[in-house]
């Protein structure tokens, strides 16, 4: 049983920040509000909506569709006529312009999260302030930095209202990208000293290590938002400001390393993550209708069936530069653990597919259903491209597609290697090798010399690690200056493509709103 409540909506009225986000206004219920406000034990009630919106950062038509198909990682194939949707290329092409929609659905599922954390905070704030009610209301803000961390790593800019700011007949403040990044740095070094840890709060609620964790991602990256070398006024640099902030998580000796990769993302994970690694979870649950993306839908061929799997997609898969990065012995390639019940093995899916009865499956005209690392982007058979399968299904589960892995957001495996990184951009090669070593080690995979080290190969290991999981790859690839690469089925983009465009209904709904640089 999971160990988070989610509660329902009570007195709250859903408001917009923005008239460009295409959201409405949403009555939950009629329960006079002061009822409410007046109450400290609502308070979790008042911050579920908060918290239920981090699901919406798995969304299969938004943010986790949208983050990993500008990526080598994973590209929606038109098959025939199946998945027949300009959308999806080009996204993966870096061809997408304003009109993209699930662009569109991006940028919306960010403003929305902004939305419900002002709401929350509105209604927290008239409450007396116990400490209940000043935990959840640091838990908010670290939700709503979430969210504009994200809207300024993909967007650059972004409307912004205060939670105290209820005149909505008055435009918001549009926060520029370096305004935005001073912003979120100032309210998370504000919270973090009032966060708790972990063990102090049950499982799935926020702490002290995620944000850390995400002031420690906010200065690694510090040189791609700014333009400017990564120091501070007095000459330090930002590499180390990443190194102490993953140092007090480390040393906090609240998290370790799992020793076994894969028991990460089974579908009952909640015990392996809450006992090692996981900083911060977003919870699933089928019982209670918390219900995860079809993880196996969007990608297994039609008659990868088994159990109570029994409508599959043939979709998205992964790419020959991805996969050409791969030893493909490290135990985060491929397992087995579940193939005689399923039929096919976790982690990449490549070559002749079996059924779990461990029969040759056929494609839908009779062939051999062997899946190969090639594809077209334009037009692949129904047996082209290697899939994925990250988030392990149980297989005696009665729902079927729908998922309820808990979602792995930050584990410390990030913390490992933004460290390394940070240590190996600044010199420290010993001190990036010690990192990256250990978690090698926790994989089971063999560790690397002083002479091997290289970025790339930190690079390399944060997709060993973070494959599929959402929010990690566009942002290294941009950081090590692959993002804008041709590669296979891609060719070159130009560097303005490093920023999305703004949603056309965003620009028509506040004149004050401008398009990234080069977008019509």
């Amino acid at each position: 049983m999971k160990k988070i409540a989610i509660i329902l909506y009570t007195a709250l009225t859903l408001l917009s920040i923005t008239s460009c986000t295409d959201l409405k206004e949403e009555v939950l219920n009629e329960q006079d509000e002061s009822e409410t406000i007046s109450d400290t034990s609502n308070a979790g009630s008042i911050v579920a909506p908060a918290y239920a919106y981090l699901r919406d950062l798995q969304s299969r038509s938004g943010v986790w569709l949208v983050l990993e198909s500008l990526t080598d990682e994973m590209v929606f194939p038109t098959r025939g006529t199946d998945w027949n949707n300009s959308n999806y290329r080009t996204l993966f092409t870096h061809e997408y312009d304003s009109k993209n929609t699930y662009i569109k659905n991006t940028w919306n599922s960010f403003m929305l999260g902004i939305t419900k954390c002002n709401v929350a905070l509105q209604y927290l704030t008239k409450l007396e302030q116990t400490e209940e009610v000043k935990n959840y209301v640091n838990e908010t803000l670290f939700i709503r930095a979430l969210c504009m961390y994200h809207l300024m790593d993909c967007f650059g800019h972004f409307p912004m209202r205060e939670y105290t700011e209820t005149d909505y007949s008055k435009l918001p403040v549009i926060l520029e990208r370096e305004q935005a990044l001073n912003r979120i740095i100032t309210e998370l070094e504000t919270i973090i000293p009032q966060l708790k840890e972990k063990g102090e709060v049950p499982y799935g609620r926020i702490t002290k290590a995620a944000a850390q964790l995400l002031l420690a991602k906010v200065y690694l990256n510090y040189q791609v938002y700014t333009g400017t070398a990564p120091t501070f006024a007095d000459g330090q640099s930002k590499w180390t400001e990443t190194i102490d902030l993953c140092d007090d998580i480390i040393g906090s000796g609240k998290y370790t390393l799992s020793t076994d990769f894969w028991k990460l993302y089974l579908a009952d994970n909640q015990k392996e993550s809450d006992a090692t690694e996981t900083i911060l979870p977003i919870i699933f649950n089928n019982a209670i209708g918390l219900k995860g993306i079809p993880w196996l839908n969007i990608t297994l061929h039609y008659n990868q069936k088994f159990g109570s799997f029994t409508s599959m997609w043939n979709g998205c898969c992964t790419t020959p530069t991805f996969l050409a990065t791969w030893d493909t012995t490290d135990p985060r390639y491929q397992d087995n653990r579940l193939k005689s019940q399923i039929g096919f093995n976790l982690g990449i899916l490549v070559g002749q597919q079996y059924s779990a009865n461990g029969s040759e499956l056929l494609t839908r005209s009779g062939s051999k259903l062997i899946f190969t690392p090639e594809f077209s982007v334009q037009n692949s058979t129904e047996a082209q491209g290697a899939r994925v399968v990250k988030y392990a299904p149980d297989p005696t589960s009665t729902y079927g597609s729908n998922s309820e892995n808990d979602f792995q957001y930050y584990r410390l495996a990030d913390v490992y290697l933004m460290r390394a990184e940070a240590k190996f951009r600044s010199g420290d090669v010993d001190g990036a090798l010690t990192d990256i070593n250990e978690l090698r080690n926790k994989r089971h995979v063999s560790t690397y010399k002083k002479e091997e080290l290289t970025l790339e190969k930190i690079y390399n290991e944060r997709g060993y690690e973070f494959y599929w999981d959402g929010p990690s790859r566009r942002n290294d690839m941009v950081r090590f200056n692959r993002y804008c690469e041709a590669r296979y089925e891609k060719p070159a983009s130009e560097p303005y493509k490093i920023l999305l465009p703004i949603p056309l209904s965003a620009l028509e709904a506040n004149e004050q709103l401008k398009q990234n640089d080069q977008y019509q």
